[in-house]
């Protein structure tokens, strides 16, 4: 499976998830839990309603963060979710797709890689 190790920054904490990286998803979404051990406040963060797997939505909430992938450090429109009932945290393609000139997923080898500007960083 496509897991890669992504660093979020709270306002005076980081800290390092594991994250599923989803082609198919246009946000990236973690646990509620996350956003509290990072002290973020989400109280007036933007309401997101995101489609899952069967149809269904699920609440979120919508901010802008610094996040880490590899060694390229960039802030990404984040959402966090009490709801979110899969199991892991997922890495989307807005915000973060858009910020890397490629992201590639070589099956074969069970990798993705992030590239920009002739530099990859596989994970």
């Amino acid at each position: 499976m496509p897991i890669v190790p992504v660093i979020l920054y709270g306002s005076s904490i980081s800290l390092v998830v594991e994250a599923y990286v989803d082609s198919g998803a246009t946000f990236s979404v973690f646990s509620y839990e996350i956003a509290r051990e990072l002290k973020i406040s989400l109280k007036d963060a933007r309401t997101l309603y995101l489609v899952v797997g069967d149809g269904g939505f699920i609440p979120s909430k919508l901010i802008k963060i610094p996040i880490m992938i590899g060694d390229k450090k960039f802030v990404c429109d984040i959402s966090f979710s009490e709801r979110l009932g899969i199991g892991f945290n997922l890495i989307g393609r807005h915000g973060v797709f858009e910020t890397f000139d490629e992201v590639a997923f070589n099956e074969k080898a069970k990798e993705v890689s992030f590239r920009w500007k002739a530099k990859v960083v596989g994970l």
